[in-house]
């Protein structure tokens, strides 16, 4: 539109100078001041037109919703963590069938877990060459049995695990599972006559009976 305004305007400058009657010149001046007009009106418009859909879809945009890190969750304490209800003097257990077992070991273990207990098992420092022939130590053991590492005890060379165990029972206020009287020590620990602080058990045709 602004286009043919501008040609109209160039015709009137031209139509002047060729000395074109003012009356006819008059006309031509008011039409192009008319097609400038509408020129301008349409482009403004136009603009307007154009513009609308532009702000319609910034509004429609949807706003990025801030993401707020989630805490991380405290993990479920684990089973191995909980404390032991019963100490268990490996080294003596293991020969409720004479010779050194680890059949019987594992099946009085076992017994005792199939109770509810949660066992603490020691051991003195070769309990590995009586069972396997070589020195296993709390992983090792703790594996062979089934038990969280933490609640098996291989005690040092040259300590005997008695009065290792002992000490833990009577701290914790826990029954020993174990046929062994303690006799030597008992002057040490004379916890040991309290009534059920050992319970003793057997070997009974292939099955471990716990007096529990």
């Amino acid at each position: 539109m602004l286009n043919v305004a501008g040609a109209l305007g160039a015709l009137f400058v031209l139509a002047a100078l060729a000395g074109m009657d003012p009356a006819a010149l008059r006309a031509l001046g008011v039409a192009t001041l008319i097609v400038l007009a509408l020129g301008l009106l349409w482009d403004g418009l136009s603009l307007l037109v154009q513009r609308g859909p532009a702000q319609q879809q910034g509004r429609n945009k949807p706003r990025r919703q801030r993401v707020r890190p989630r805490r991380p969750t405290r993990p479920a304490p684990r089973a191995s963590a909980r404390p032991a209800t019963l100490i268990v003097d490996g080294s003596n257990v293991m020969h409720w069938n004479g010779e050194a077992s680890h059949m019987v070991l594992t099946r009085v273990i076992a017994k005792l877990v199939q109770s509810g207990e949660r066992p603490h098992v020691y051991f003195d420092a070769n309990v590995g060459y009586k069972l396997k022939g070589q020195y296993l130590g709390d992983r090792a053991m703790a594996a062979m049995l089934g038990l969280p590492e933490k609640r098996v005890t291989v005690v040092d060379a040259g300590v005997p695990a008695d009065p290792v165990l002992l000490e833990h029972a009577i701290k914790a206020g826990l029954r020993v599972v174990t046929n062994d009287r303690f006799m030597e020590w008992r002057p040490q620990f004379p916890q040991i006559g309290n009534r059920g602080f050992l319970v003793k058990g057997r070997w009974q045709q292939g099955t471990p009976m716990v007096q529990l």
